[in-house]
């Protein structure tokens, strides 16, 4: 069963899946769409070369997005199961006393 702690950490390395994921995909949407805006010089040439480039970290952006948003799932499932559910006589019971 995985501890309170252990669930944070969980927290904390998906909300740094998603960071990487969408700071990689900015990166690769940059370089795929500064050239556009560019003028003609050798840098503008140097973009137009590196689409692959782009196109790898776009791609890669986005898997660590899905990942992160499938371990997100994941993590919430696993706290539903954790949590006490509280049933209407135990709450009847508190509610008493």
């Amino acid at each position: 069963m995985p501890t309170p702690n252990s669930i944070a950490a969980q927290h904390q390395a998906n909300n740094d899946l998603l960071i990487k994921g969408v700071t990689c995909a900015i990166i690769g949407l940059v370089i795929l769409v500064a050239p556009f805006f560019m003028q003609a010089s050798d840098l503008r040439n140097i973009f137009l070369q590196g689409h692959i480039v782009g196109w790898f970290a776009l791609i890669l952006g986005a898997a660590f997005v899905v990942q992160g948003v499938l371990r997100r799932r994941k993590t919430a499932a696993i706290e539903a199961m954790l949590e006490p559910k509280t049933t209407y006589t135990a709450e009847r019971k508190k509610n008493r006393r």
